[in-house]
Formats: structure tokens, sequence, C-alpha cells
């Protein structure tokens, strides 16, 4: 079986990988960009892609369907330490298979791999019951913008490029256009233009916190 793992943080992405490696019949890779080991095998082997998301990460769904459409036989596992009911929806509903906390023990992990590929009908879901109970099979509207969408917003305006906005705030290049997708599905927009007129026609000023 292949693992592949999908992090913008190595350190969580080579750990998990080292873990997982040790587990017979698993063949591991550290992510697309930088594999573990050679090229993943051709034919009938099971995939399995390992989705970790960031704490400012609020609409998963988005970050699911790119693999899905890359791997569509991909099963898609997601970690997570969000434990909000809407995030949490957004995930049953994203095409995924599993979600599990990210403090998830090595053995659940590989249980919950292995059950993904045996039931095509079942989504496996780990979390606090509270939050469970809080579900609901509903289309939920995105939020308002965070601090940091806001603050991503202003340099766009201002002109900069995706580039020059992650030396501007200390981020990568990568974690610019998540937010940025993420800007688009809120206001409901396809370009830079239609989100800076969106934006600051509902008031960049009144960001929540991010």
């Amino acid at each position: 079986m292949t693992i592949e793992i999908v992090t913008e943080t190595p350190l969580l992405r080579h750990g998990l990988a080292e873990l997982l490696k040790k587990v017979p019949n698993f063949s591991v890779y550290d992510g697309r960009l930088s594999p573990s080991t050679s090229p993943a095998p051709a034919g009938d082997s099971p995939h399995t892609t390992i989705l970790i998301t960031d704490p400012g990460d609020e609409l998963p769904d988005l970050l699911v369907a790119p693999i899905l459409d890359e791997r569509p036989d991909s099963k898609v596992v997601v970690l997570t330490d969000s434990d909000d009911h809407l995030f949490l929806w957004k995930v049953l509903t994203s095409g995924a298979h599993a979600c599990l906390a990210m403090g998830v023990q090595l053995e659940e992990l590989v249980c919950v791999i292995q059950a993904v590929h045996r039931k095509e009908d079942r989504f496996i879901l780990s979390a606090p019951v509270g939050t469970l109970r809080k579900l609901r099979p509903t289309t939920v509207a995105p939020g308002p913008l965070t601090n940091r969408e806001v603050e991503i917003m202003r340099l766009v305006a201002a002109g900069m490029s995706n580039r020059r906005i992650s030396e501007q705030l200390f981020i990568s290049e990568t974690t610019v256009k998540r937010h940025l997708t993420n800007v688009y599905a809120k206001l409901d927009v396809n370009s830079r233009v239609q989100a800076i007129q969106q934006a600051f026609g509902r008031d960049l000023a009144e960001g929540s916190d991010a």
C-alpha cells in the first residue's frame, strides 16, 4: 500500500513518514514534491493520502478536492487539531474517507487506513462526543475574513504578488495561496480584482481573530 503525506510542516511530515515506514507492506512518501523512497508503483497498489491540516485552515473541502482530482483512487485520511463541528462537517462532505484527531495513536491510524480500503461506503470520524452532537446535515455559509486574510487582502490591494506577500509576512507562498483560496470561497469570487472589490465592500477593518 502506498501512503502519501500532505502537509506544509516538514517536521510533521517526516516524523509521521518514519513511523509509517515501519508498518509492513506500507510504502511511504513524505509529500508529492519530496518522495522519501522511489516513485510510487503503478498498478493496483492501494493509495492513501494523509492530509494534515494547519490551525488556520477553515475550508478543508478545498484542500481535499485537488487531491481527489489528481488521484481519484486515493483514500483521503484527514488529521486535524480542530474540534469545531462546522469544520468537521466540511471534512465529512468533502469526499474524504476519514477524519482523526492529530493525537491519534499509530495503531489506530494504521487500522483506519486499512479500514477505508475495505469499506467503500464508510466514513470514519474520531472527534469529541460534544462536537459530534452538534453535527447537522446542512450547508454552512463561509464565515467572515480572519485577521490574517484581511492582512493579505490589504497587500493584494496594494498590488503585491504572492511572493512579495510571503516575504512581507514571513510565511510561505503556498500559505498565501491557501489563504487566498479561502478568501475567494468566502467572498464567492474567482479573481484578485473581484476579491478586492468584495473585501473592501465588506469593510476589511471588521476581520475576526485569526
